[in-house]
């Protein structure tokens, strides 16, 4: 398994509310954007490392995956989050989590409007 980089968040962009894990966008000191799935959701560490794992397999099979990264949170990360749901997962997930490097023109894929080539798509 390659060896992933390792960043410290720096900024917190907004909560991503599809799904049930809650993710979050931020931004690290390396100045890119990621999509952080934090330890401190519903399935906790270890949906986090059936994710790690799954991406590295799809990467290894030839597939197209964003980077994947380790992001630390710091203490003091999400202090003036209004929602209190969010500040709770925000204090939940300090320490290391795992985050993914965000495609900012990806968009959400309706089988009726954009053509998928069979093969990748298989």
């Amino acid at each position: 398994m390659p060896e992933l980089r390792h960043q410290q968040v720096t900024r917190f962009i907004m909560p991503l509310r599809e799904g049930g894990s809650l993710p979050v966008l931020t931004e690290a000191d390396d100045e890119f954007k990621y999509v952080v799935k934090m330890r401190g959701a519903g399935h906790g560490a270890k949906a986090l490392i059936a994710e790690l794992i799954g991406g590295e397999i799809a990467r290894k099979a030839g597939l197209r995956v964003p980077e994947l990264i380790f992001l630390d949170l710091d203490e003091d990360f999400g202090r003036t989050e209004p929602d209190e749901e969010v500040q709770d997962l925000l204090k939940a997930s300090r320490g290391l989590n795992l985050g993914m490097h965000f495609l900012s023109g990806a968009v959400t894929l309706d089988p009726y409007l954009n053509r998928i080539d069979p093969l990748e798509a298989s």
